[in-house]
């Protein structure tokens, strides 16, 4: 089985990169025939021997999102690539243009299409732009892209209410792929402590942010929050922020802007941190979540989005809040003066580390697609 997937974002620091990074790593460690093709401009480690970057012809900046850019690949190298290579079956991660690309060519080769629907992208323009329309336009878009895939992957069950709900994905055709990491990463951790001394540090209890600083993260949200938080308790508490985007560097009380970070460094963040505070609403899983638990992080999350699954499963690991500044003021203070709590949260974080082998979403990964394929030639 030949298994070609295009991707609009690779080696990213987001986790649909880091997810469609450990499937070709695991294809290459079990020697599938699996191949990525991407589009942005980073350049992947030389350890990666199955992935290959397509001809741009153009590039610009997305409309209300200027931190990232829209990647136009040549249509007619795609088409050339599958008439000539003819994969058995196509999957798709991400309806940007190279998607798009993607699954015109596979259509009209007859080549059966899978995908995984990473990002809740309707409520990522709502949030950046408060526009129903162009909200109610996304859906309609995403509803002619997935219609005719053979099958559709969601990362919780969360994402699958707004697949058969927002894009009209038939139930049958979802299927929801196990939770899974790299977990050799978290091995030989670099202790985070030269962290705080180039950033002196000196508050007792430190609570971390990481991801995009920007409007469908819910950073002004958290940002109000803390500031509010700190004015009324006074408590001796950093945030550290980790991450980019419109709202970096903003007046921000005993916090430290961190930027974005090497994959690598971002591990040593976890270490010196004691919550993770994650108030995403449109998170459809939630990868830094699951980093943040595996680093025996106890977490708070909104009760929307991927994220809750992840901190309710027993053992309960976190707080789930609704997104109310009082709840969250109230369930940050209730960690920073509970050690004890705290300490018991870590521990279920790190005893749930043993379900988030990548073994088990790849085996499943591969096993569907074949699956798949078998139906289609049937």
């Amino acid at each position: 089985m030949k298994i070609y997937l295009f991707t609009d974002t690779f080696y990213d620091t987001n986790g649909t990169s880091t997810f469609i990074e450990d499937i070709a790593r695991m294809s290459q460690l079990h020697n599938i025939n699996l191949k990525v093709f991407f589009s942005n401009q980073k350049t992947p480690s030389s350890f990666y021997k199955n992935v290959t970057s397509v001809k741009k012809i153009a590039k610009f900046k997305m409309p209300f999102y200027p931190q990232f850019s829209l990647i136009f690949p040549s249509y007619f190298q795609i088409k050339k690539l599958l008439r000539e290579e003819k994969p058995d079956i196509i999957h798709i991660s991400t309806p940007g243009p190279l998607g798009f690309c993607a699954q015109r060519v596979a259509k009209k080769l007859a080549i059966p299409i899978v995908g995984t629907y990473h990002t809740n992208h309707p409520s990522y323009i709502y949030e950046n732009t408060h526009s129903k329309f162009l909200e109610n336009i996304s859906k309609r878009v995403l509803i002619n892209f997935y219609k005719d895939f053979s099958l559709v992957f969601t990362r919780s069950k969360e994402n699958k209410k707004l697949m058969i709900n927002d894009i009209k994905i038939d139930s049958s055709k979802i299927k929801k792929i196990p939770i899974g990491i790299n977990l050799q990463k978290f091995n030989n951790i670099n202790h985070g402590k030269y962290l705080i001394e180039k950033y002196k540090i000196k508050e007792k209890v430190k609570f971390l942010y990481v991801g995009r600083l920007t409007d469908e993260k819910n950073i002004k949200f958290l940002i109000d929050t803390w500031n509010e938080l700190i004015e009324e308790k006074r408590l001796d508490a950093a945030l550290i922020m980790v991450g980019a985007g419109k709202y970096l560097n903003y007046p921000l009380k005993n916090a430290y802007y961190f930027g974005e970070m090497q994959k690598e460094e971002l591990l040593s963040v976890y270490t010196i941190s004691d919550v993770f505070l994650f108030p995403s609403i449109t998170d459809t899983l939630g990868q830094v979540v699951i980093e943040a638990q595996i680093s025996g992080l106890p977490a708070i999350v909104s009760n929307i989005g991927g994220p809750k699954e992840i901190i309710k499963k027993e053992p309960k690991s976190g707080i789930v809040k609704k997104i109310d500044k009082e709840k969250w003021k109230k369930a940050i203070t209730k960690l920073y003066e509970k050690k004890q709590f705290r300490k018991k949260l870590s521990k279920a974080s790190k005893k749930k580390k043993h379900r988030y082998d990548i073994l088990k979403s790849f085996e499943y990964f591969i096993d569907i697609h074949q699956k798949v394929l078998t139906k289609d030639k049937v």
